[in-house]
């Protein structure tokens, strides 16, 4: 689906939330998160003649470039995540009213957060695809370039190795 004129103000009313969440889980602190997520959509709108929905609903394309912004942001400020889950790169609130999946309100996103140090590059990744943007295991197979089962298999393991570290903690 592709809106008209005028049309990106509702696909950004309408994906911003997944956006930054996605972002969020992706970058160190909530101001990174805004800034990240507005330079995404900034990228976006540039290139909203290109997009095309037969590839792929709009959510998805959407975070297609949000993997790309954070890339990007985290060539300019560093190249991953760090391993320590003590590490100040951790440090950052998280709004009350930014619910980021059963699983990560119930271990509590913060805590979640610092514990994504322990998971690989690609199960963050598909971590914070499933639950900070709430895509489908077929949007993420597109994304990741890899089936939908082997994408829900990714997710499930990165959430079964975070209950791990929460309950070794």
């Amino acid at each position: 689906m592709r809106p008209g004129a005028g049309g990106f103000a509702e696909v950004y009313a309408e994906h911003v939330t997944p956006v930054w969440r996605y972002v969020r889980l992706r970058v160190p602190a909530d101001a990174d998160a805004e800034d990240v997520t507005s330079q995404v959509f900034e990228r976006a709108m540039r290139s909203w003649d290109r997009y095309d929905g037969t590839r792929g609903g709009v959510g998805a394309w959407l975070m297609g470039i949000a993997r790309h912004t954070v890339a990007d942001w985290w060539r300019r400020h560093g190249r991953e995540l760090p391993t320590d889950p003590a590490a100040a790169a951790f440090a950052g609130g998280v709004a009350d009213d930014d619910p980021e999946g059963e699983v990560l309100r119930r271990l509590g996103a913060d805590d979640v957060r610092r514990r994504l140090g322990h998971l690989t590059a690609r199960e963050r990744e598909a971590v914070a695809l499933r639950f900070g943007s709430e895509l489908s295991s077929t949007e993420i197979a597109v994304i990741l370039g890899v089936t939908p089962s082997a994408a829900r298999m990714l997710v499930h393991r990165a959430v079964g190795r975070l209950r791990e570290v929460m309950d070794g903690a």
